[in-house]
């Protein structure tokens, strides 16, 4: 497995305010995201500057203000980065204020296809594209890829196979059961895969709660890792029970792949799976390069793309994974622009409707006892509160219990004629409370 570099501990933003004045002002601060990124300007093993090349002649450093032909100028560039074994892994050009992409990067490919870097980063300090020339275009990223990504990356293009030489399971072992693999999962998996042969770099997933969301993303993350399509996986959450469901799925579907949860406080590790809390990643994506994981996968995506929450999403450069189980008419359209889909058009969607129609869920029948008042909310002296508010000040711990009874005696009156299938008492329910505080306090 490959070890893997990540940014220093105490990584900021590099940033000249106003424009650059020269490429020499760009070339600062360069030196400092490669740095951030691992890589030592001043070791010609790693980083060569100002390089140029003639004929069959190898890579020598050109002096600043050299003055060169224009047969040379497309022979030239600021910064070549060197793999371990001394070939070039990417060419990096010195861009003075704003970047052309499409002007910059047909001088700078001459460049790369010469001396045989599969790679390029654009840059002047404040704004990196990457480029990966043979494969797609040019995009915008947060760091710069570290030696370990480059060389990674070359890696699994060598590795990679198609996904259609990895077949799709009948069944899985799961807490020690035989599960069967279901129908809409195998066309989630055979979407995920298309997707990933087309080059998509974002997919959106809606399963309605109970539909198996983790196994099968876990079973797509198997065959990516056989296949050679991905070495490092970021599977984010934002509860710590989602946590411990994921780590354990992931850990039972995908065994031979090392894994573990990052807590706040903890050494990275080097794994391969990583499970981090969305409130713990917030603060710590800035300790690992964009390039430092494959996939993401964003449990209960529809709330973490807000805000500053979404920066532990797009400082990423991998192919992300959104899950959902909210119905597509209810996720706002900012979920759908992150994910690259069309407003109300997730990639793949399974209503609860169709899982309850085709037995895969039990219907449901709503706790109208319980939930009349809360849902109504309550005018009280002329006073009127809304639900939310109803339960912030009016209910408490004896409120809450009694509600909960409630609910158990009218789950075990009613779970023979709403789930006959089921032999023992009532199955999993699901509880929507009013906040996150509501919930927490439920007994």
């Amino acid at each position: 497995m490959w070890g893997g570099a990540i940014l220093a501990a105490n990584w900021k933003p590099v940033s000249l305010m106003g424009k650059h004045d020269s490429e020499a002002d760009a070339r600062i601060l360069i030196d400092a995201l490669l740095r951030q990124a691992g890589w030592d300007p001043a070791d010609k093993s790693q980083v060569r500057t100002g390089v140029s090349v003639s004929g069959t002649a190898p890579l020598r450093d050109v002096p600043a203000g050299t003055e060169v032909s224009e047969a040379e100028e497309s022979r030239r560039t600021d910064y070549v980065l060197l793999a371990t074994n001394g070939r070039p892994l990417a060419v990096t050009e010195a861009k003075r204020g704003r970047i052309n992409r499409y002007t910059a990067k047909e001088q700078v490919l001459l460049m790369a296809k010469y001396i045989g870097a599969p790679f390029i980063f654009l840059s002047n300090g404040e704004l990196t594209y990457f480029w990966d020339y043979e494969n797609d275009d040019a995009r915008i990223v947060s760091s710069f890829y570290s030696r370990r990504d480059l060389e990674r990356l070359i890696y699994l293009r060598k590795e990679a196979k198609p996904l259609a030489t990895v077949l799709i399971p009948d069944d899985f072992i799961r807490v020690g059961e035989v599960r069967i693999v279901r129908p809409y999962q195998k066309e989630v998996l055979r979407a995920l895969d298309h997707a990933v042969e087309l080059g998509k770099r974002r997919f959106l997933v809606e399963l309605p709660t109970g539909t198996g969301k983790t196994d099968v993303i876990c079973l797509h993350s198997k065959p990516m890792f056989k296949a050679g399509r991905a070495e490092r996986l970021l599977f984010l959450v934002d509860r710590e029970q989602l946590a411990e469901q994921a780590i354990g799925a992931l850990q039972d579907l995908c065994p031979e792949y090392s894994s573990y949860w990052l807590r706040p406080g903890m050494a990275i590790q080097h794994k391969q799976i990583t499970v981090c809390l969305l409130q713990t990643m917030i603060g710590r994506y800035r300790e690992f390069t964009s390039g430092y994981f494959d996939i993401v996968i964003a449990d209960e995506c529809h709330r973490s793309i807000y805000g500053a929450w979404q920066a532990a999403l797009t400082h990423f450069d991998a192919f992300h994974i959104g899950l959902t189980a909210t119905p597509a008419a209810y996720i706002d359209r900012n979920t759908y622009q992150f994910y690259q889909c069309k407003t109300g058009q997730p990639d793949f969607a399974f209503s609860i409707v169709t899982a309850i129609k085709e037995g895969h869920l039990a219907p449901y029948r709503f706790a109208k006892r319980i939930t009349h008042l809360i849902a109504e909310g309550a005018t009280i002296n002329g006073e009127t509160f809304d639900p939310a508010e109803f339960e912030r000040e009016w209910t408490n711990e004896d409120t809450n219990r009694k509600m909960m009874q409630e609910f158990d005696r009218l789950a075990w009156e009613s779970y023979r004629e709403l789930a006959p299938k089921q032999k023992v008492g009532p199955g999993k329910a699901i509880v929507f409370a009013l906040t996150k505080h509501h919930a927490s306090r439920l007994p």
